[in-house]
Formats: C-alpha cells, sequence, structure tokens
C-alpha cells in the first residue's frame, strides 16, 4: 500500500511540473483566465503573508527604538535634574536680590548714616525680654550703643556686640 501511495505522489508531482511548463511556454494572452482565477487565490494568502511580514519587522523595529527611547529618557532626566538645581540657584538668587534692594533701599532712605545690612537671625520677645539677634557684628563695624534701625522704622540700641553677631533690646516697651 506504501509503495502505490509513493507512486501515486510521484506521478502527481511529474503531471504538475509537465503542466507549469506547459504553462511557461504558452503564450500569455492564452492564459488570462487561468492567471486570473489561480491569482484570485494566491493573492488573498499573498497578502496576508505580507502583512504579518512587515507586523513582524515592525515589532523588532519597535523593541530597537525602545532601547533608544530609554536612553533618551535617562538622557533626559539627568537634564531635567541638572535644570531643577538650575532653578533652585536661582530662586536663592532671587531672594538675595531682593534682600538687597530692601538693603539699598535703607541705605537711600538713611544717607547722613553710614548703614550695615543685617538679618535678624533670633528673635526672644516675651514679657521678660525683648531681644533681637542680627548677623553682623564687631567685623562689620557694630559697636556697643549704637542704633539698629529696621525697614519699619523699628530702633533699638545695640547691648552687645561679639565677632559675627550682636544683640539689641528695646528699652521703650511703648514700641
Amino acid at each position: 500500500m506504501r509503495k502505490k501511495t509513493s507512486v501515486v505522489g510521484i506521478i502527481i508531482t511529474i503531471v504538475i511540473l509537465i503542466l507549469l511548463v506547459f504553462l511557461s511556454n504558452l503564450k500569455l494572452e492564452n492564459i488570462s483566465y487561468l492567471e486570473n482565477a489561480i491569482s484570485k487565490i494566491v493573492m488573498p494568502i499573498q497578502t496576508g503573508y505580507t502583512y504579518l511580514k512587515n507586523k513582524v519587522t515592525g515589532n523588532t523595529n519597535f523593541f530597537t527604538n525602545m532601547e533608544e527611547l530609554k536612553s533618551e529618557n535617562e538622557k533626559l532626566k539627568a537634564e531635567n535634574t541638572e535644570i531643577e538645581q538650575q532653578l533652585r540657584e536661582l530662586e536663592v538668587l532671587k531672594a538675595e536680590n531682593e534682600t538687597l534692594k530692601e538693603y539699598l533701599g535703607l541705605t537711600e532712605k538713611y544717607t547722613n548714616y553710614q548703614t550695615v545690612p543685617a538679618y535678624i537671625i533670633s528673635k526672644d520677645v516675651s514679657n521678660y525680654s525683648n531681644i533681637f539677634v542680627i548677623n553682623a557684628g564687631k567685623n562689620d563695624g557694630i559697636d556697643l550703643n549704637m542704633t539698629v534701625i529696621a525697614s519699619e522704622g523699628l530702633v533699638r540700641i545695640c547691648n552687645r556686640s561679639i565677632r559675627r553677631y550682636s544683640k539689641s533690646t528695646n528699652n521703650n516697651r511703648s514700641i
């Protein structure tokens, strides 16, 4: 039985090959009907195969692009961190600029006096004491009994001056 099946397969293959040789030698105008019939069967299969091939190829491109995108994302994250750092530095500079403008305003307001800019770095305001500590001291030219004036017009006397800071009290409790 196997011999008959293999012989039948060989005969069918030979017949198909002979038909192909015969059809390839015919004039094309004579086989257009047969060509149309075969193309109606083969074209959908070929189109599907081409679609699948393009999808698979496109997916490999997608994964290749993913690596590029990850690399670009890391680069942008680093750049973003750097820009955020620059923004923080600019905010500090802006605050310092505003403070210097205030100092300039006080210097222009009190032109008859020598002024030294300073921040209040500590406050002890209670019923028993009324002490402010500023970040200017003997190194900045602040001595005992000098007047301390704030931008709001607050007047105090320097009671203690050390190299880098001074303490001032308000002796007049009504202010």
